[in-house]
């Protein structure tokens, strides 16, 4: 989309990452997200659950202390694709992510080698994107509130025109936005985030919104459309010509 701990503010899956007050005074940062959507042995994927508490989440946890990582989570699949799980970290560059990648996994593999090739055996394939935060509910460079995260989440992966995604971009922020807005401030929804890819496969763009169960989530996402296509009928359909087609996914908030 997300974890986090205290002073740090996905999604998306999707979908979010924060940075500190001094920093957000000199310049705003978009944070990057590194993102590993893992295929799973549907038998045995609660135990990926399990190592992923019991082993990796000490770990993440403590390089967000120690400033390795801004934030990270892990999801589970509700409903939609091949993915059954997603793991995530942030940090305010690629080259903070990849330098986080090396330290983590040296880390897991030092501290239980034969976890990690558990897990691998249990989610064998994988694919993985980075994303930059573009918009989001608390600004591209705060895109979720550590103190109510949510429980449900949707992403949705958009296949767009390279050459016009930016503006897909500026519909998103402009058009798109204010409505998701609303929903938050009417408390039907937690938040939501617009994210670009950097490297990856051939996803351009991650839609998410997070909420407090998936009933309510599909509800306030329905009601939302519905006004932008009575309201914003041009705007939509532009958007729409630009992200052609999409993959949806319904995520359980497990960290």
């Amino acid at each position: 989309m997300l974890r986090r701990t205290v002073g740090i503010v996905a999604l998306m899956g999707v979908l979010v990452v924060p940075i500190s007050a001094q920093a957000q005074e000199e310049e705003a940062v978009s944070p990057f997200v590194y993102a590993t959507y893992f295929e799973c042995d549907v038998a045995d994927q609660e135990l990926a659950d399990m190592l992923v508490e019991s082993v990796q989440a000490p770990i993440y946890d403590a390089a967000v202390e120690d400033g390795t990582i801004s934030a990270w989570g892990w999801m589970s699949h509700h409903t939609g694709g091949k993915w059954r799980r997603a793991l995530y970290y942030m940090a305010p560059t690629t080259d903070a992510l990849l330098a986080a990648q090396k330290t983590i996994a040296g880390r897991v593999d030092e501290l239980n080698s034969q976890a990690a090739a558990r897990f691998t055996r249990i989610c064998g394939a994988h694919e993985d994107y980075i994303w930059r935060s573009l918009a989001a509910s608390g600004g591209a460079d705060n895109i979720d509130d550590a103190t109510n995260p949510g429980d449900a989440g949707i992403s949705q992966y958009m296949v767009c025109k390279m050459s016009e995604q930016e503006r897909a971009d500026e519909i998103v922020e402009a058009v798109f936005g204010p409505v998701y807005d609303a929903q938050i401030a009417a408390g039907n929804l937690v938040s939501w985030g617009w994210l670009g890819h950097q490297v990856g496969g051939e996803y351009r763009r991650l839609f998410t919104l997070r909420g407090q169960d998936h009933p309510g989530l599909l509800e306030t996402w329905g009601t939302a459309i519905n006004e932008l296509e009575k309201n914003r009928a041009a705007e939509m359909n532009e958007f729409n010509e630009i992200c052609y087609t999409h993959q949806d996914y319904m995520w359980n908030i497990v960290h």
